[in-house]
């Protein structure tokens, strides 16, 4: 019967109820690391943001280059796959899990499980035949998540905060095309070490 404490979702005596469980290893969540640098914004997208990579290399592919499109990281680019998402047909839960675990080993986990030590919480979701989309948990317990060039926030497409990204609203319609409708699962990434991810080059 208590008010929501903003920006939350629950009330001052209830900070925290229905959160995932941490293991202690998520990383904190800093936007400005991300926002700060309109270079590095426009070049990581959510599969870097969910890994928590921050790769100099993308900062560095237009220059000296007219007309350059910057590229972004892609799910099975570092054994040279990514190209598979090229076909609408590929872009499903199936195919950008097994991507994933080309370039990311990771075991897969639920919402009310804690992450094993050195690992924390990502979650993937897609919108069939058109886009997929990353997710990760926080040191707070919160979860955030940067979509293609724009900043790193932590709400959902009714600008409410994430509590959990399988009952978030993920339906961005009229202001974009994409509905992440179809939620692929949790899993649980590595953080004791620097991921190196790759693009797709054109």
């Amino acid at each position: 019967m208590n008010p929501a404490k903003p920006p939350t979702l629950f009330c001052a005596l209830h900070q925290g109820c229905g959160l995932s469980p941490v293991s202690g290893y998520e990383p904190i969540y800093d936007p400005s690391r991300y926002n700060a640098n309109p270079k590095v914004q426009s070049t990581h997208n959510c599969f870097a943001y969910g890994l928590n990579v921050l790769d100099p290399n993308q900062l560095t592919q237009c220059d000296g280059k007219e007309n350059c499109k910057p590229l972004y990281h892609q799910p099975g680019a570092t054994k040279n796959m990514a190209k598979t998402l090229n076909k609408a047909e590929a872009r499903t839960c199936k195919v950008v899990e097994q991507l994933m675990q080309m370039d990311v080993p990771m075991r897969q986990t639920t919402f009310r499980t804690k992450c094993p030590a050195k690992t924390s919480k990502i979650a993937l979701v897609v919108h069939p035949t058109e886009d997929y989309h990353f997710i990760r948990q926080d040191a707070d317990g919160g979860w955030s998540h940067k979509d293609g060039s724009n900043p790193v926030k932590r709400f959902d497409a009714e600008g409410q905060d994430i509590v959990d990204p399988m009952t978030a609203a993920r339906d961005y319609r009229p202001h974009s095309f994409l509905n992440y409708s179809d939620f692929c699962g949790y899993y649980c990434a590595p953080r004791d070490h620097m991921i190196n991810l790759a693009r797709t080059e054109s």
